[in-house]
């Protein structure tokens, strides 16, 4: 008999963690496993991606800040569908996902997976209150690194045989046959003849994207003919583009609205950067590796254990345009070390972070779960 297993998260907009919900969807053993999806909130541009990964979705339609309905519909979600096991994704999803299976009475077990460092600055108070106490009732918490593992380890000792370390993984097969690289600039209306560097991202303060045209700024110096594309959404579009013309960039600073065809746009950069203040472990480094795309990226987070500066990218410190943009300048100025930066990547990343090592390890995690049954309380 296939288990039931509700995926909970906030939002259903393209995110990491959404993504890493419709990889394990599509690779999925659906003789053991029936998928279900429920947002939090209502809709988002991975609706329809979910539904056709092979998951019944579900929008709960949380509205405003406290709107408790959502854990009495999340609840009866739970008996309605006689679900076996909940999957919560990242803070918002733990808290509602939890009210939901106390509130359902059904005791339930509970899978969570933390995408980011435990930094609980950027958690709301009530969130960080309930943490200890919520995660005694998960069965097993996914981190999508070792150093988030760590951060959530060091905060919380006697929790630490809780957290498991799963990485995420990418369909390589996405990225293995791209189109010429005319073709990838003309879908973003890119120029042909440029460097192009690229950032994938949402647009927020974490992202540091502020950092990676103070950068582009200094690379100028040195190579005049270089551009800058950053695909995504989010709040700081507008004043990323007064920074660009602050800093007499607007010409070559292009901020490049979210598509469904990613795979071009690691087509068309020469370069692709990540300027993060923080990360997990992102899949947009993951993906442009295995497009063939040398990176340059901050060191934080999780992407130490991706990048091994010098032999499948380099690694920055945090904040520094300065070393960024040299790294950039070396790259562009040394196409064989580019290319052996780019090969090594691909290499590395086919090795060891396909979708079906972290599919594989995530339904052991549930098929563990579902032997032992829920925490007693």
């Amino acid at each position: 008999m296939r288990r039931k297993v509700l995926h909970v998260i906030y939002s259903l907009y393209r995110g990491g963690a959404e993504r890493v919900i419709e990889t394990q969807l599509l690779g999925a053993d659906r003789r053991r496993f029936e998928y279900l999806v429920c947002s939090i909130t209502g809709g988002g541009d991975m609706i329809d991606r979910m539904s056709n990964a092979g998951a019944r979705v579900f929008l709960l339609g949380k509205r405003r800040r406290g709107d408790g309905t959502a854990v009495t519909k999340l609840a009866n979600l739970i008996r309605r569908e006689h679900i076996d096991l909940l999957h919560l994704h990242t803070s918002p999803g733990m808290f509602w996902g939890t009210l939901a299976q106390i509130a359902s009475g059904t005791g339930v077990p509970i899978v969570r997976t933390e995408h980011n460092p435990y930094i609980p600055e950027n958690m709301p108070m009530l969130f960080r209150w309930v943490f200890p106490g919520f995660t005694k009732r998960a069965s097993k918490i996914i981190c999508v690194s070792e150093r988030v593992r760590q951060s959530f380890a060091e905060r919380f000792p006697e929790l630490a045989g809780k957290f498991v370390e799963i990485p995420n993984g990418i369909r390589l097969q996405d990225y293995e046959k791209l189109p010429p690289r005319a073709e990838c600039r003309a879908q973003f209306k890119l120029l042909p003849g440029a460097k192009l560097l690229g950032a994938v991202g949402r647009m927020v303060s974490v992202k540091n994207h502020k950092l990676l045209i103070e950068a582009l700024f200094h690379v100028r110096q040195t190579v005049p003919d270089v551009h800058l594309a950053i695909i995504g959404e989010g709040n700081m579009r507008d004043s990323l583009a007064a920074y660009a013309a602050d800093l007499d960039l607007s010409e070559c600073v292009s901020l490049v609205r979210e598509t469904q065809k990613i795979d071009y746009f690691y087509g068309a950069i020469d370069i692709f950067c990540l300027s993060s203040d923080s990360e997990g472990m992102p899949l947009t480094l993951l993906e442009a590796l295995a497009s063939g795309v040398p990176v340059v990226a901050t060191d934080v987070g999780g992407i130490p254990e991706i990048i091994e500066s010098g032999k499948t990218g380099y690694l920055v410190p945090k904040g520094s345009a300065e070393s960024l943009a040299q790294r950039i300048v070396e790259l562009l100025q040394d196409p064989a070390k580019a290319a052996e930066l780019a090969l090594n990547g691909r290499n590395m990343v086919h090795e060891r972070f396909p979708a079906e090592k972290m599919i594989k390890a995530t339904e052991a995690v549930y098929e563990e779960v579902l032997a032992k049954g829920a925490p007693k309380h």
